[in-house]
C-alpha cells in the first residue's frame, strides 16, 4: 500500500520557497500540493487515460475468463468425435437441463471438476476466487471451467463490476477531500468522473503541519494492489512533476511581479 510523506525530494526547501513566494503559509503550502500530488498519483494509477474503456474491457476480459456464458459451451461440443454423445450433449443444454449435462460429462470421464454450472448467487465469490488477492487480477487459468446458467444475469454482473472501474484511483481521491480546502475549486475538480463514483474507503491522511519544526502530510491509499497498480516508479515520478510544477508557478509569480514593478503590466 502506498504511503508517502510530504518532505521528500528536498521538499522542505521547494515548500518554504513556494510559501514565501505565493504569500501563504507552510501548512497551508503543504495541503495544497499534497492534493496536487493525489491528483497526480491518481492519474499515474492503473486503469490509465481520461476514460475508463480500458479499464471496462480488462474487466469484462477477467471475468469472461473465469465465467463463461451458455453460448461457450456450443465451442465445447463442436470439438465432440462421438455423434451420440454430441447429440446427447446438444439436447440438454437446449434443455438447459445441467445436472443432466453434468452427469453426461461425468460418465465419460468429464467430472464437476471439469465443468461446473453457476448462477448469478455465485458469480462474486467464484471470481474473488479466482483473483490474485496482491494484484487484484484475474489468474489467467482458472481453477475449473464454470459455466453461467444464464447470460442476462451474467452480463449484468459484468457490467456491475465494470462500475468500479478507477477503484484504486479513488483512493487518492479520498485523500485529497481530507486535506485543508486552500483552493477556490473542488478538491477532486482534476478526478475523472469515473473514478470519483467509486468511494473504496481506502484513502488515509495524517496531517501534522501543526508542527512547526517539521509540517508534514501523509498520504495512505490501503487498497491491498495498490502498490501493483501505481509502481514505486511512477510514485517517484509523480514526486518528482509535483516538484517541478511547484518551480514552475514560482517561476511564474516572480516573473509576474517582476513585470509589475517595473511597469510591465500597465503599458501606456
Amino acid at each position: 500500500m502506498p504511503k508517502f510523506k510530504f518532505e521528500n525530494l528536498k521538499f522542505e526547501q521547494i515548500m518554504k520557497d513556494y510559501a514565501a513566494i505565493r504569500e501563504t503559509t507552510i501548512p497551508d503550502a503543504v495541503h495544497l500540493n499534497a492534493r496536487l500530488l493525489c491528483a497526480e498519483f491518481a492519474r499515474r494509477t492503473q486503469a490509465f487515460g481520461k476514460d475508463e474503456k480500458v479499464g471496462t474491457e480488462r474487466v469484462r476480459k477477467d471475468i469472461s475468463n473465469i465465467i463463461k456464458p451458455p453460448v461457450y459451451f456450443l465451442s465445447f461440443l463442436g470439438k465432440t468425435q462421438n455423434q451420440r454423445l454430441k447429440k446427447n450433449l446438444a439436447k440438454n443444454f437446449q434443455a438447459r437441463n445441467w445436472p443432466a449435462l453434468k452427469s453426461t460429462l461425468a460418465a465419460v470421464g468429464m467430472g464437476s471438476e471439469a465443468f461446473t454450472v453457476v448462477d448469478g448467487g455465485n458469480f462474486s465469490a467464484i471470481h474473488r476466487e479466482n483473483r490474485n488477492p496482491k494484484t487484484g487480477r484475474a489468474f489467467k487459468r482458472p481453477k475449473q471451467f464454470y459455466l453461467a446458467a444464464d447470460s442476462t444475469t451474467l452480463f449484468n454482473y459484468i457490467k456491475e463490476r465494470q462500475k468500479m472501474v478507477g477503484f484504486a484511483k479513488a483512493g487518492w481521491a479520498e485523500c485529497a477531500l481530507q486535506l485543508k480546502k486552500v483552493i477556490s475549486r473542488s478538491q477532486t475538480y482534476d478526478f475523472e468522473k469515473w473514478v470519483l463514483r467509486n468511494k473504496p474507503g481506502t484513502g488515509a491522511v495524517l496531517d501534522k503541519t501543526s508542527n512547526a519544526a517539521a509540517p508534514t502530510v501523509t498520504l495512505r491509499n490501503s487498497l491491498p494492489w495498490a502498490d501493483s497498480v501505481l509502481r514505486l516508479t511512477e510514485q517517484l515520478n509523480g514526486m518528482a512533476f509535483v516538484a517541478q510544477k511547484m518551480k514552475k508557478q514560482m517561476e511564474i509569480i516572480l516573473k509576474k511581479r517582476k513585470l509589475k514593478l517595473s511597469g510591465g503590466l500597465f503599458p501606456v
